[in-house]
């Protein structure tokens, strides 16, 4: 499952940086420096938490220029990979963190000189210390040393008079975990201030492109399924792996170039419950969950979007001591031969990480 989640980040990041096809090629190089602080998931490490951190990034990203319809949706947003090297606030239970992720960045406000721009992206994350039942028993943050990655940023450019040097600056934040796949995983969080420098290399001058009304859509209903599998480890103690199972159906009605909004229906076959069931178990029926969710789908290119789920269980045996269990997902979505897709997605109950799922599906208007 690990090498399934390597090879797909690699070829999302893969494709969102060259799959697409322009008329100019204006690609960034960034160095950036970060200090700041190292947040817990959940309250129960914030004693472990010992320094603020220092990180290094390097990024490299493409700057879109008009020549695609869904590029004047985004504001002419810029795609790219970058690589993040820093303490997490504990050298000698955390480690240090390495990541390799693939993002998407929005400009807010643009003009020549200036830009106002968010950033999100996701990765791979490779953390140099992690749980030991023996040798390092505080950190359950992380079960394993290859983790989830999700970033966020919110960061300002200026250009400098007549040459293609940026400052840029802002703020950013990152968080780890393995998505239930390896336990313990109660995660980090790092929230960081930044500094550094921006270079654009083109054949051309960038000038700011002049924004047009991009292609409409029908808004037309639209069906779509999918299967996925998940890996999930339910507890330290209990060291033992379970596949879990889903099908998702959603009905949405396409709004505008940018999203879907809809509801959806979630059958799950989760024999991860079955042990904390204990004398509750009846029957492998037990094991079935149904969820009815609320969706939004967006669209950040032709291809690709991000998929987001919230809703609660209609059928559940297991609850977690809540009389009400709420669930969310969020994940990205890659489309190809117009109605077939694969996605990643990361399904939590509220803060906690239940499972990472991986899935195919179709769709139909």
């Amino acid at each position: 499952m690990k090498r399934l989640f390597i090879i797909f980040i690699i070829c999302f990041g893969w494709n969102i940086v060259y799959s697409q096809s322009y008329n100019s090629y204006y690609h960034q190089f960034e160095m950036r420096a970060n200090y700041g602080l190292t947040i817990p998931h959940h309250t129960c490490l914030k004693y472990l938490i010992e320094k603020n951190i220092y990180i290094g990034e390097i990024t490299y990203s493409i700057k879109t220029d008009g020549s695609e319809p869904w590029q004047h949706v985004w504001r002419f947003p810029e795609l790219g990979v970058g690589y993040l090297m820093g303490s997490l606030g504990n050298i000698n239970v955390f480690g240090f963190s390495q990541s390799l992720y693939a993002f998407y960045g929005v400009p807010i406000v643009e003009t020549d000189n200036f830009i106002f721009k968010y950033r999100f992206g996701c990765g791979l994350a490779y953390v140099s210390e992690k749980f030991d039942a023996r040798a390092n028993y505080f950190n359950v943050a992380f079960g394993s040393y290859l983790n989830a990655h999700l970033h966020f940023s919110l960061l300002v450019d200026y250009k400098f008079p007549d040459i293609p040097l940026y400052l840029t600056a802002g703020f950013a934040y990152n968080h780890f975990s393995s998505g239930a796949i390896e336990t313990p995983n109660l995660g980090l969080n790092q929230v960081t201030g930044n500094f550094g420098v921006k270079y654009m290399y083109s054949m051309y001058n960038y000038s700011l492109p002049k924004r047009t009304v991009p292609y409409q859509y029908d808004k037309d209903f639209e069906f779509s399924a999918y299967y996925a599998v998940s890996v999930k480890e339910n507890s330290t103690y209990e060291n033992k792996k379970y596949i879990i199972n889903s099908l998702i159906c959603d009905f949405a009605s396409r709004l505008n170039n940018q999203r879907s909004l809809g509801v959806g229906l979630n059958l799950i076959f989760d024999p991860s419950i079955k042990p904390l069931l204990e004398e509750d178990y009846t029957g492998a029926h037990n094991l079935l969950r149904v969820g009815v969710h609320a969706m939004q789908e967006v669209y950040l290119t032709d291809d690709l979007s991000v998929i987001m789920h919230l809703g609660t269980y209609a059928f559940n045996k297991y609850k977690d001591g809540k009389k009400i269990l709420v669930y969310s997902k969020l994940g990205v979505r890659y489309t190809f031969a117009e109605r077939y897709f694969a996605n990643i997605v990361l399904k939590t109950h509220t803060t906690t990480a239940d499972y990472i799922e991986f899935g195919l599906g179709f769709r139909i208007n």
